[in-house]
């Protein structure tokens, strides 16, 4: 047989039994009712890839798809962390996101990702993020000024005491995302139910059988807690206490201007920035609002901005900053600016897994949800129709928030994202 036949052959044979192993993932899913709370794009992620293996799906968001967090995301697609566990199933979901983007055309941007920065002290954190990724396929390009000037020419970076270049990384609209893969799973089945909030949850037993919501009863065979900010209140229902941080964050959004460049920058001073493909500029500047007397109301509980006048001078202000360093940028005109509650968990990281005593319900709340969505569809779906449980999810398992977590976060360079 010569090599052309016997890889054919092996192809075929490859093929047949990705054939076999999608008809037995769906004749597990066929007839299983799976109630999916929330359509952000985990959820939205979770029900596409569940209704994709023959399950009876029915999404319920409470107000309508990717309105919460999804909508205030940052949307970059990243591996950043300092655990290399949380950062192989980041790279993973990245793998993912390449073949759902060729499958569903969800217009992600694979433009890359600079990170430096202009002292020393903050080198240390730009060094030290590179050196996760120095060895293997996706190895980081560590640069300098000139370096980081031909890679990306629309930049002026200043003082340049660390950088690197990261292909990996991409930045998509997540809204746009969310509704992709909503509008699949409804191809395949799905019902998506908003404004649809579910008010209690039925047990017998180990098992919720019953979701009662403001669209009437529903009778489920599995549940799915993917509902952001709102998973404690839910899981309270069940005796559940899970804690999130109050983690508001705001992203500045402008007008489009000429589009210069495909790339996410990680710049001094906590500085992030990207440009969408239709030329807006989206950035922040801070993990977290500053703390001064006009905000001490949203940094202690959900809430808005006192003033329109506030809301404008920070979304002024962040454009301003990016203009130092993109001068492109010097044109745009704040067009709006969010603020958003990111669902982060203690201790910053993912929540995933069935819920200790209950044969029936699965959680799946992150920070980074962006980045995580399609490796968290595919392992929760293939944990609930097939088992067993998976180790890439052992270290995040719900049980593991009963007690206090003596993990270190670190999800990006300079604090937590919207991402």
């Amino acid at each position: 047989m010569t090599n052309i036949h016997r890889r054919a052959a092996l192809q075929g044979i490859a093929t047949l039994a990705a054939i076999g192993i999608a008809r037995i993932g769906r004749a597990k899913g066929k007839g299983r009712r799976i109630g999916v709370i929330g359509g952000g794009i985990v959820g939205a992620s979770i029900a596409m890839h569940l209704a994709r293996a023959g399950a009876s799906v029915t999404v319920l968001e409470r107000t309508s798809p990717a309105a919460g967090a999804t909508a205030k995301s940052f949307a970059w697609i990243n591996p950043w962390t300092l655990d290399p566990h949380y950062q192989q199933l980041r790279l993973r979901s990245i793998a993912a996101y390449r073949r759902l983007d060729a499958e569903l055309r969800l217009g992600i941007v694979w433009g890359g990702y600079i990170d430096w920065a202009a002292d020393a002290a903050e080198a240390k954190d730009v060094n030290a993020l590179a050196a996760t990724m120095a060895a293997g396929p996706d190895a980081v390009r560590v640069i300098d000024a000139a370096g980081l000037k031909r890679i990306s020419p629309c930049i002026e970076p200043g003082q340049v005491a660390a950088a690197f270049y990261s292909g990996v990384d991409g930045h998509l609209d997540p809204v746009y995302a969310t509704r992709r893969f909503l509008a699949h799973a409804q191809t395949h089945g799905a019902r998506i139910l908003y404004p649809c909030e579910v008010s209690a949850m039925a047990a017998v037993g180990a098992r919720v059988q019953r979701l009662v919501t403001t669209q009437g009863a529903i009778e489920v065979d599995h549940v799915v807690v993917a509902a952001g900010v709102d998973t404690p209140r839910l899981l309270a229902m069940l005796g559940y206490n899970l804690q999130l941080r109050h983690a508001p964050g705001i992203l500045a959004h402008s007008m489009p201007v000429p589009l210069v460049t495909q790339m996410v920058y990680d710049g001094p001073r906590d500085l992030e920035f990207k440009q969408m493909a239709d030329g807006r500029l989206v950035g922040n500047d801070a993990e977290l609002p500053p703390d001064i007397p006009a905000h001490a109301e949203i940094l202690r509980q959900a809430t808005d901005f006192p003033s329109a006048a506030l809301r404008d001078m920070h979304g002024t202000r962040i454009l301003g900053k990016i203009s130092k360093y993109m001068p492109t940028a010097s044109q745009a005109r704040l067009d709006y600016l969010t603020l958003g509650l990111r669902p982060m968990p203690m201790d910053g990281f993912p929540v995933v897994g069935g819920l200790p005593a209950l044969a029936n319900v699965h959680v799946a709340v992150t920070h980074s949800g962006v980045t995580l969505a399609p490796i968290l569809g595919q392992l929760v779906r293939d944990e609930i129709l097939q088992g067993p449980a998976s180790d890439m999810l052992a270290p995040y398992r719900p049980g593991r928030m009963l007690g206090a977590s003596q993990r270190t976060f670190w999800c990006a360079t300079k604090g937590a994202s919207i991402c």
